[in-house]
């Protein structure tokens, strides 16, 4: 029944729709340097000598 009066039709109308949120996601740029750095610190980390390597 409260749905169908007049003054909750009148309150639908009336209302503004709502504003958008506006995010301010960071840049491209960022995300590719930071998987540029991770990829670096891997290729470094498997690069490295191992500490026992003259026991093979």
């Amino acid at each position: 029944m409260f749905l169908c009066s007049s003054f909750v039709s009148t309150l639908a109308v009336a209302s503004t729709p709502p504003e958008p949120s506006l995010r301010n996601f960071p840049a491209a740029w960022l995300g590719f340097g930071l998987m540029f750095m991770f990829f670096v610190v891997v290729v470094l980390i498997s690069v490295m000598s191992s500490k026992r390597g003259h026991q093979d």
